[in-house]
């Protein structure tokens, strides 16, 4: 499972935190026809994380103490590196995808030619408590022209990649609304994926589907964003959110 991540950089750029999560159902396959020069935008929602003796190195390493749920075991930790990942739109190869894909209504603007694409996050910490483990860090921020059409560039990719037009225009209206990150899981798998409230917001939650195991939460706070994977109930995953402070 890979974490989709956006951002473009050109003259005066304006910062925007993702601060929410949302799923798209994708083919392998069908990502594959997205161009090489973009693929960076592809990140790990759990990368990995070089271990530390203590809580107290984490932090300092990190550069902040980390919110911690309740539990009777006491965590392993890790620091994860800071994301400072980068892409270039080949305005010829997009749109060669776009034909690949079958799609004929959807224009890949020249202007959009050697645009370099970034998305950075700083240094995030891990705490592994066996049954479950749980990643936080600062959101992802995007550095983005003012101006720039993020909204149709989205859409665009979200056509190389499967999805249908009504599908891929809704997506595009929910990102101009609320600019969020995405994790793209393979179609062939039966997951149940609903969004969840808890105390910070909503998060969105992923299991598959008739199937007592493992599951995932994502959500993200005002400062920071978490993700949470393990043997754990819906209830008791809830319940680790909402006792983190």
């Amino acid at each position: 499972m890979f974490f989709l991540l956006l951002a473009l950089v050109l003259q005066s750029p304006q910062s925007i935190a993702l601060k929410r999560v949302e799923v798209l159902r994708v083919n392998p396959g069908d990502i594959e026809r997205v161009p090489k020069s973009l693929r960076a935008i592809f990140v790990d929602p759990v990368p990995d994380a070089e271990a530390v003796d203590s809580l107290d190195e984490a932090a300092k390493r990190a550069g902040f103490t980390p919110r911690l749920p309740k539990s009777a075991n006491k965590p392993q930790f890790g620091v994860i590196d800071p994301i400072r990942a980068q892409a270039t739109i080949e305005v010829a190869d997009l749109a060669d995808a776009v034909r690949e894909a079958k799609v004929t209504n959807v224009a890949v603007p020249q202007n959009w030619d050697r645009i370099t694409i970034a998305i950075e996050q700083g240094r995030g910490i891990l705490a592994d408590y066996d049954d479950f483990l749980i990643t936080q860090g600062p959101p992802l921020t995007l550095n983005t022209p003012s101006g720039f059409p993020l909204d149709q560039f989205v859409e665009v990719l979200a056509r190389v990649v499967g999805m249908s037009a009504p599908a891929a225009r809704t997506l595009r209206q929910n990102f101009a609304a609320n600019p969020a990150a995405f994790f793209p899981i393979p179609s062939r798998y039966e997951m149940d994926i609903h969004e969840v409230r808890l105390n910070s917001g909503s998060g969105v939650l992923l299991q598959n589907a008739g199937k007592v195991g493992e599951l995932a939460l994502a959500w993200t706070s005002a400062d920071r964003s978490y993700f949470v994977t393990g043997l754990l109930t819906e209830a008791q995953v809830i319940d680790l959110a909402n006792s983190i402070q």
